[in-house]
């Protein structure tokens, strides 16, 4: 397998881990390293294990369901490190309702152990109007 088809996997698995709402799954798609960092949208940067494990216990523990629909992946590889930039079209219930929303997430994987581990995710809220609307001048 290539390493960008690797990678792919290893992307598609962080989102399996994020609609199971199970923070087992979610643990071992991480390298369990105090360098770690995520930025849920809207959130402050959370770094090391504890911290970002925590956030992704807190949003299990708020929904319901979750269900993903991810476009534009692109793949940038450099050595053991890989960036996946990806639009999530995000669906879910929770205890407030359902929402759909749009976030433009950067996941950064670190090849370790023979496997590619996250080691960064940013989610950005997409406020851009729709790609067929024109450009504000």
């Amino acid at each position: 397998m290539s390493d960008r088809d690797a990678i792919l996997n290893a992307n598609r698995a962080f989102y399996r881990a994020f609609e199971s709402l199970d923070l087992a799954q979610m643990e071992r798609v991480w390298l369990r390293d105090q360098r770690i960092a995520c930025v849920h949208p809207g959130w402050r940067r959370l770094t090391g294990w504890g911290p970002v494990m925590t956030s992704w216990e807190r949003i299990f523990q708020g929904a319901f369901e979750m269900k993903f629909e991810l476009r534009d992946e692109a793949v940038t590889v450099n050595g053991d490190l890989a960036v996946v930039l990806v639009e999530e079209n995000l669906t879910q219930r929770g205890y407030d309702g359902g929402s759909l929303s749009q976030v433009l997430a950067t996941n950064v994987f670190e090849r370790a152990g023979g496997e590619w581990l996250m080691i960064l995710h940013h989610g950005s809220p997409i406020m851009a109007p729709p790609d067929d609307e024109p450009p504000l001048q």
